[in-house]
C-alpha cells in the first residue's frame, strides 16, 4: 500500500511539474530593452472612426490594437499601459475564443491572451515590476492596474483626480481601486526621468485626459522612440493635420500638446509609435523578441 502511494505521488508530481514548469526569472539586462505585448484588439464603428475627424477611406484599417509595453532596465522595470480587459476575465472566457467587452457605444474589445502570461514568457511576474505607468486612465489602457498595486505608480495629480471623479464614464475604477493607497510618485513637471539616466522618460502631453502622458525611450540599437498613448489614434490625424476629437477632455490643450510634441520629435529626432495604429503595431516584433 505504501509503495502504491509513493508511485501515485511520484506520478502526480511528474504531472504537476509538466503542467507548471519552474519559472526562469529574468536577469537585469546590460542595456534597456523594450518588450511589446498583445493586449487585445478594438473593433471600431464608422461613427467611432469619424469622431477622430478622419474618414474610413482615409484610415483604411479601422481596427485599433491595444498593446502593452514592458521596459526592462538595469535598475528595474517599467510597465506602460496595461490592457482593456482584466486577465481574470480573459482566463474565464478563454474557452470561448477570448474575452469580449464593449468599451463604449462605438468600440468593442477582444482579448485572447493575458498580460500576466506574456510577462511570464519573458521571465517576469507582477511582483517583479518596479514601476507601473499608463498613458492615461481610459478603460482600454488601465484594465490590469490592480495586478501592480505593489509596484510604484507613476502619474500626475490631474490624472489621479480624473480617475476617481464621480460619474466619469470614460474610466472604470474597479480596474485600479487597489492603487488608491499604493506607493506612488506624483509627476508634476514636463518630463520625469524614470531611472535617472535619460533612457526612459515620461513626458506630459495633456488634453486627451487631464494628465495624459507619453513615454520616450532612448535605446542603444533602436534609437529614440516615443510611445504616443492616445495623442493620435490614426496616422491621418497626424499627416492631414486634423483637429483633435470633439470629445477630448480639453480640445485646445490636446491641440497644443500635439504641436509641442511634434516640435519635440523633430528637435530630438525621435520616432513616434501611434499605439492604436493597426499597421504600426502589426509590424512591430512582439515578445519574447524585444527592442534594445
Amino acid at each position: 500500500m505504501v509503495n502504491k502511494l509513493i508511485v501515485v505521488m511520484l506520478v502526480l508530481g511528474t504531472s504537476l511539474s509538466a503542467q507548471a514548469p519552474p519559472r526562469t526569472k529574468a536577469s537585469p539586462p546590460k542595456n534597456p530593452r523594450l518588450y511589446v505585448f498583445d493586449c487585445g484588439m478594438l473593433t471600431i464603428s464608422t461613427e467611432g472612426v469619424t469622431r477622430y475627424h478622419v474618414t474610413p477611406a482615409e484610415v483604411g484599417e479601422a481596427r485599433m490594437p491595444v498593446p502593452c509595453f514592458l521596459v526592462a532596465h538595469p535598475k528595474g522595470t517599467l510597465l506602460w499601459d496595461v490592457g482593456v480587459i482584466p486577465d481574470e476575465t480573459v482566463e474565464k472566457q478563454a474557452s470561448a475564443g477570448g474575452a469580449r467587452y464593449d468599451v463604449n457605444s462605438t468600440a468593442a474589445a477582444l482579448v485572447k491572451r493575458t498580460l500576466r502570461s506574456q510577462l511570464a514568457e519573458v521571465g517576469y511576474v507582477p511582483a517583479d515590476v518596479t514601476y507601473v505607468a499608463i498613458s492615461h486612465a481610459h478603460k482600454d489602457h488601465s484594465a490590469n492596474l490592480n495586478q501592480f498595486a505593489a509596484s510604484t505608480w507613476l502619474g500626475t495629480p490631474a490624472e489621479r483626480e480624473f480617475m476617481w471623479k464621480p460619474g466619469n464614464e470614460r474610466v472604470e475604477p474597479s480596474f485600479y481601486n487597489k492603487l488608491e493607497k499604493s506607493k506612488s510618485i506624483s509627476i508634476e513637471k514636463d518630463e520625469y526621468d524614470v531611472f535617472g539616466d535619460g533612457t526612459v522618460v515620461i513626458k506630459a502631453a495633456p488634453g486627451h485626459t487631464p494628465g495624459h502622458q507619453v513615454l520616450v525611450l532612448n535605446l542603444a540599437s533602436t534609437g529614440r522612440i516615443m510611445l504616443g498613448g492616445d495623442l493620435y489614434h490614426y496616422p491621418p490625424e497626424r499627416t492631414l493635420h486634423r483637429a483633435p476629437p470633439d470629445n477630448e477632455f480639453n480640445v485646445q490643450q490636446s491641440a497644443a500638446s500635439r504641436t509641442a510634441i511634434e516640435e519635440y520629435l523633430k528637435k530630438t529626432r525621435t520616432t513616434i509609435w501611434i499605439q492604436h495604429d493597426f499597421k504600426t503595431i502589426a509590424n512591430l516584433k512582439k515578445s519574447p523578441a524585444y527592442y534594445d
